[in-house]
């Protein structure tokens, strides 16, 4: 463990400040680089930041419930390529929250998924380790990942090529690729909402608090195309996601052009799309686009709320 540098006011943590994993066991720490701001490395949780002596000090008081959706939280948001950064008072609970509401069916895609993208392709097995890789989705313990690996088994959508005490390899069969990458549909797959928007820093809260819990809390899985494993051109993923989609929420925070054709592309298949942008840029949708009924937002939690009332109103409802 390296520690670079802190305030005289605060004690450096002996473990992962998430899931008190000794340093013995892989967990590395170092200085971000920003004054009081630490770096932590941890085989379960993954890469995160905690920045300040607030938040430092607060993880030390940390709930058992929070540490175990928030060690999920950190692993799969490094997966995805954009580690946590908890920077103030309850943004870790922010984060943790919707790892604290997970269906059981949304854990058993995901690990289907889990175990495609690491396999690539047919025939070819994925590892796991157990002691660190069930925060891969929202799983609380070793036993719990292996419970829905033994499901998976059970329904015949994988079997296991090697098994250990801390390790298993599993193979998706052919059952189990047609469930991960299934034929599009004349109505798209039911519960797949394709979310467009703008990826960027500014618009990041937008989607991990906002659209994504929201999505979720009305029981659809969000697909963002920058989060979404695969070998295919970007453009011909997104086509593919869009045919597949349910629905598409479109948020044109940003002004977008990509997400303006995305949009367009499914209205004319005919898929419904929800309409958002943030308030302060509602003056700047394009004329052809200004005249729907968007979600005007200035927060990632007004935008939650709003965008569950809608997708419940026009999706469900109406579904």
């Amino acid at each position: 463990m390296v520690i670079d540098s802190y305030s005289p006011n605060f004690t450096a943590p002996d473990d992962c400040p998430i899931c008190k994993r000794p340093k013995a066991d892989g967990v590395k720490m170092k200085n971000s680089g920003v004054f009081d701001g630490l770096l932590i490395e941890c085989p379960q949780c993954g890469q995160y930041e905690l920045r300040g002596t607030e938040v430092m000090a607060a993880s030390f008081g940390w709930a058992p419930e929070l540490r175990r959706a928030l060690s999920c939280a950190a692993r799969q948001a490094t997966e995805a390529g954009e580690p946590l950064r908890v920077t103030k008072g309850g943004e870790a609970e922010e984060f943790a929250d919707p790892h604290m509401r997970t269906r059981v069916s949304d854990n058993q895609e995901r690990l289907l998924r889990e175990v495609a993208k690491k396999s690539g392709r047919p025939n070819r097995g994925a590892r796991f380790s157990l002691t660190n890789d069930f925060t891969l989705i929202d799983c609380y313990s070793k036993e719990e990942f292996v419970w829905y690996l033994e499901w998976l088994k059970n329904q015949e959508l994988v079997f296991q090529t090697a098994a250990g005490p801390d390790t298993a390899e599993v193979t998706l069969s052919m059952e189990g690729w047609n469930r991960v990458q299934p034929l599009p549909r004349p109505g798209g797959i039911p519960g797949r909402c394709f979310v467009a928007m703008w990826f960027s820093d500014e618009t990041r809260a937008a989607y991990d608090q906002g659209i994504e819990p929201a999505v979720s809390m009305a029981g659809f899985k969000a697909i963002r195309i920058d989060r979404k494993e695969h070998n295919n051109e970007i453009p011909d993923e997104i086509i593919a996601e869009i045919r597949n989609c349910q629905f598409l929420v479109a948020d044109f925070t940003g002004q977008r052009p990509g997400v303006y054709y995305e949009a367009g592309f499914a209205m004319g298949l005919g898929r419904p799309v929800v309409w958002c942008c943030r308030t302060d840029e509602i003056p700047k949708l394009h004329f052809d686009t200004s005249h729907k009924n968007h979600i005007a937002w200035q927060t990632p939690n007004e935008l939650k709320e709003r965008l569950y009332t809608r997708i419940r109103m026009t999706i469900l409802e109406q579904g």
